[in-house]
């Protein structure tokens, strides 16, 4: 077992590297750094904090400071991965790969867990600058937890959001079609998952031409576990006041979470197990 883990590590490490290198890195790395930092900065300004926005805490900026992670990070994600499967598969690579005595899953984590190191290299560097930047405008460092809590819940989102991206780019027959399976999905979770939710809500009866009311609010945060960008929110909110918190137990939230880790960890590497390059 334990050569396994150091096998996966090896062959990660490895392709991780190769990620950090790439000329796509040398725009994204500092794309990623800068409006982590842009935000974290801004929301800790209350003379730049738009209206109707309170924050009272760093938690309050690390959380605001999400929608960051939410738009430019995971689309970072996307524009690593989507050739990690389909262009080695079109080029002979895979086959090579695949034939060697390394068991079929751990090839398929070492490739999970290439891409999401290298796209959390950036995303950690961009939160701890941050991090320092709230406290020469607040005076306070952020708590331990909160940070934790922000660097854990975005490792998540990103993990989930790489699986997502793999497991489109081992179903694409070319690179084209690999970068439309995971811009679509990025875009259906970011911009279109609102629609399924006022759907949802209507057919309840909840009045959907008021998005702020309470009733609107619970199926919100109920269908929002069916998205990873749902599940990264509640997640943030569980660190801030009593009175902005979900309604949903953090038990809920965080099983949610795991299913969100296991089951797309799990389709893919059962896709690269049964796949034939």
């Amino acid at each position: 077992m334990l050569n396994r883990l150091q096998s996966i590590w090896a062959v990660s490490l490895h392709d991780a590297k190769r990620h950090v290198r790439s000329q796509r890195m040398l725009i994204l790395a500092p794309l990623v750094i800068f409006l982590l930092c842009a935000a974290c900065w801004g929301f800790a300004d209350s003379r730049i904090v738009p209206a109707g926005l309170t924050v009272n805490s760093p938690a309050d900026v690390l959380f605001l400071s999400s929608t960051s992670v939410v738009f430019i990070c995971t689309l970072s994600v996307v524009l690593l991965g989507f050739d990690a499967v389909s262009k080695r598969r079109l080029t002979g690579e895979l086959a090579i790969d695949l034939s060697q005595p390394m068991p079929r899953p751990d090839y398929a984590l070492s490739q999970l867990m290439g891409v999401w190191m290298s796209a959390m290299l950036p995303t950690t560097v961009g939160i701890l600058v941050g991090a320092f930047l709230i406290q020469q405008q607040m005076g306070v460092w952020p708590g331990f937890v909160d940070l934790s809590m922000f660097l854990i819940s975005t490792g998540l989102l990103l993990w989930w959001y790489t699986c997502l991206q793999l497991l489109a780019s081992s179903m694409a027959r070319d690179i084209g079609a690999s970068v439309t399976f995971g811009v679509g999905t990025w875009l259906f979770f970011v911009f279109l998952w609102l629609i399924p939710t006022l759907i949802i809500a209507q057919s309840m009866g909840v009045d959907v031409t008021d998005t702020t009311s309470v009733a609107f609010d619970r199926v919100q945060e109920k269908t929002d576990l069916f998205s990873p960008n749902g599940v990264y929110q509640l997640l943030m909110e569980t660190r801030l006041d009593s009175a902005s918190q979900p309604e949903l137990s953090g038990f809920t939230i965080w099983l949610s979470a795991i299913f969100w880790f296991v089951i797309p960890t799990w389709l893919f590497c059962n896709r690269i197990e049964n796949l034939r390059p």
